[in-house]
């Protein structure tokens, strides 16, 4: 009995194990996560929504409707990447993801010391760079470090709702995404 009871838990912590290598390989594993889907509809430094009055991405389905969604892809071959953007006098959020689906960094108007959006995301090398040759126009910035020369960053801003919606085409006209050569 003793033998059948052994072989029954070998089984159960073997399955286990093979069902969480599978669910952590996945997100490394699939042809169609968020990143390839930005990568196919979004071109480098070019601001892409991602909520339903923008692109169709299926990763985008299960998002909040209190919230416009924005992406911006980046490659910083070519030097760091900034996004600026205007205060909205509500809530924005921002994270950083590599192009493996990693986050990196992520910050909110609560935490950052001004109410707009600044931040530079660039290489531990690039980095280096700035910091003994700061540059005025990231002297506010909020420095972010990547592994990867590419990515995307995806910012959040609460749009309450549908009359809200002028606020949030105007917060994204004046999104700026760009690659800033060192």
């Amino acid at each position: 009995m003793g033998k059948y009871v052994y072989a029954g838990l070998v089984g159960i912590v073997g399955a286990a194990f093979v069902h969480l290598a599978i669910v952590l390989m996945l997100p490394q594993l699939s042809e169609n996560d968020v990143w390839r889907q930005i990568d196919e509809k979004a071109a480098v430094n070019d601001p892409v929504r991602l909520d339903r009055y923008g692109v169709e991405l299926s990763a985008a389905r299960t998002l909040d409707p209190m919230f416009a969604v924005i992406a911006c892809r980046y490659d910083l071959s070519d030097g760091v990447f900034s996004i600026t953007a205007p205060p909205t006098g509500d809530f924005w959020s921002v994270a950083v993801f590599d192009d493996l689906g990693r986050i990196l960094f992520s910050a909110n108007d609560r935490i950052v010391a001004t109410e707009n959006l600044d931040l530079v995301i660039a290489l531990p090398l690039q980095l280096r760079v700035l910091q003994q040759s700061p540059r005025p126009a990231f002297a506010n910035a909020v420095l972010t470090e990547a592994n990867r020369n590419e990515g995307f960053a995806v910012l959040r801003i609460f749009r309450p709702d549908e009359t809200y919606e002028p606020v949030v085409r105007d917060f994204i006209d004046r999104l700026d995404c760009r690659a800033n050569p060192l």
